[in-house]
């Protein structure tokens, strides 16, 4: 894999900003198709895709719990409630494939979404069997992602159970609650929180875009990636603040609007995909945004308005 020679010496928020509004407005206005439309934004419909009892005596008193009666009770309460499990256990599976299928959908629509938006064009079916293989790819590393840090998100979501809910915390003995413990969870939690936040953000803006560009798995696209980072690491890092300004910006419009219209906007914009293709020159314009953006650093990936 060739490096990319050396990088520019500015960059620029701004100016990536504005292409992407033009290719936007090239794309979806000059002329306007309505048909074009909603083939689009399906594309991004499907890139869009995947995002206990106070009563009774459930909570000892004691200073120490027995596992053995624990466990006994909870054969017990199955063994009374054999089939409201059974509903349990399969409603919690079907929730679990569902989502699997839902990531799997909206990572080959990532690149779909994007190949229409890159080449200007509309297309589902011929693009859906094309990026096959970058779309597994990069569905395996998302399942990958999810699996490494659902287990962390637990374990931190039940420390602070523990804290708070553990027999003689705080929340039986009205007792002050333990500051020292609760912000070193929040010491350790929300820098990960951040950073896999970044991580998500990088995936979506910059590595689909790679693996698009130059048919890499989202392993090679995220080492393609990095040479990039390296070079500029607080543009990008500043790349994910303004995507969140411009986000916030999005929002109070969206609420406006809605207002303005007595709601009606709103009653849009929940429907499932009518929703997107209303707010489609919004996603188009981010879309083509981080593209124009990492073009500073990789000049292939410049879009070409038509």
């Amino acid at each position: 894999m060739n490096d990319v020679q050396g990088p520019p010496t500015n960059l620029s928020l701004i100016a990536p900003l504005q292409r992407g509004w033009d290719h936007m407005v090239q794309m979806l206005f000059r002329p306007f198709d309505l048909g074009k439309w909603f083939v689009v934004g399906f594309a991004a419909w499907l890139a869009g895709l995947g995002g206990g009892s106070k009563g009774g005596s459930s909570w000892s008193t004691d200073s120490e719990v027995d596992p053995v009666a624990s466990a006994q009770q909870g054969w017990e309460w199955l063994a009374a409630h054999g089939v409201v499990a059974l509903l349990i256990a399969l409603a919690v599976v079907a929730i679990l494939v569902l989502a699997v299928l839902v990531l799997w959908v909206s990572s080959r629509g990532k690149l779909i979404f994007l190949d229409n938006v890159v080449h200007n064009r509309s297309g589902i079916v011929e693009p859906w069997k094309r990026f096959r293989r970058l779309g597994n790819s990069l569905f395996a590393f998302r399942i990958a992602v999810f699996l490494i840090c659902f287990p962390l998100f637990l374990g931190a979501l039940g420390s602070v159970g523990w804290l708070a809910f553990r027999p003689g915390g705080w929340a039986h003995t009205g007792g002050p609650v333990p500051w020292i413990g609760l912000l070193i969870t929040m010491a350790v939690a929300l820098p990960a929180f951040i950073a896999l936040l970044y991580v998500r953000f990088f995936l979506d803006a910059f590595v689909v875009p790679l693996m698009h560009r130059y048919d890499l798995t989202v392993l090679d696209a995220w080492r393609r990636f990095l040479i990039s980072f390296r070079r500029r690491p607080g543009w990008f890092l500043l790349s994910g603040l303004f995507v969140f300004l411009l986000f916030l910006i999005a929002g109070v419009l969206i609420i406006t609007t809605g207002l303005m219209t007595c709601c009606l906007g709103f009653m849009l914009l929940v429907v499932p995909y009518i929703g997107t293709v209303v707010l489609l020159p919004l996603i188009v314009t981010y879309r083509a945004f981080t593209v124009e953006f990492l073009a500073q650093l990789e000049p292939e990936l410049r879009l070409t308005t038509r």
